[in-house]
């Protein structure tokens, strides 16, 4: 596994930016939920190295923990208790197309700061095939970067001048937008999300949205990454 960046964050080995060292109050809601149903699987999208899987591992959940570079998962295997392990699934893959499951098979799913790599279109493909894969009672917990963090501020006027002319994916943003700091982390351009970005996907999409605000990430981000409080946005939504 990478150093730690900046006390808070790990890199990843796929230029896909970064784990924290922290789960946040969605992630340890759907930690919470999916401990609830240990007879039935639960998904994290873009587990890398496994931060919230392990952590509903210990607290009882079945944990089917996807990931686009299988380094990551094999970093997570070796960190998984063996007690853990026999609840416990490695899927590698590309989500939404290289990944499938059967209609209403899923309890729960997480997908932390994936959902910002996305172009619009496969934002919306992706979030119809989490709700055909879950159970009527199943529960999505998504977390999503906004534009307001220090990674990408310089982004922020334009974001904002964007929205205000009714662009449908403001966020979207390359890299001359990143601290120059954060660039060799990330090879790819970036989809920030406001709080109403992340509704409207989410009903468009058909889903029903249980909660859904800011996240201030104070202690869990570097200074560096730090803005107003609202570094990223979280929504739990049901099917």
């Amino acid at each position: 596994m990478p150093e730690i960046f900046e006390d808070h964050y790990i890199p990843t080995l796929n230029q896909t930016g970064f784990m924290t060292l922290e789960v946040d109050e969605y992630s340890q809601e759907f930690i919470n939920y999916a401990s609830f149903f240990p007879d039935r699987p639960s998904l994290e999208i873009g587990a890398a190295y496994g931060v919230a899987s392990l952590k509903a591992l210990k607290q009882g959940a079945h944990i089917i923990a996807n990931d686009l570079d299988n380094r990551h998962l094999e970093i997570l295997k070796q960190q998984c208790p063996q007690d853990y392990k026999d609840r416990l699934t490695l899927l590698p893959g590309n989500f939404p197309e290289e990944i499938d499951f059967e209609e209403g098979s899923l309890q729960a799913v997480l997908a932390c700061r994936v959902f910002h790599f996305f172009p619009g279109d496969k934002i919306i493909e992706g979030l119809k095939k989490i709700k055909h894969w879950l159970t009527d009672q199943g529960k999505l917990f998504i977390i999503n970067e906004t534009p307001y963090f220090g990674t990408t501020k310089a982004f922020i006027p334009i974001y904002e001048e964007r929205k205000k002319a009714g662009a449908e994916w403001p966020g979207l943003a390359d890299l001359n937008c990143f601290d120059p700091t954060k660039r060799p982390f990330v090879e790819c351009t970036i989809n920030l999300f406001d709080a109403d970005t992340l509704t409207r996907a989410l009903h468009e999409a058909g889903f029903k949205i249980e909660k859904l605000s800011y996240i201030n990430r104070e202690g869990v981000f570097p200074k560096s990454a730090l803005y107003d409080g609202r570094e990223s946005v979280g929504a739990v939504a049901v099917k």
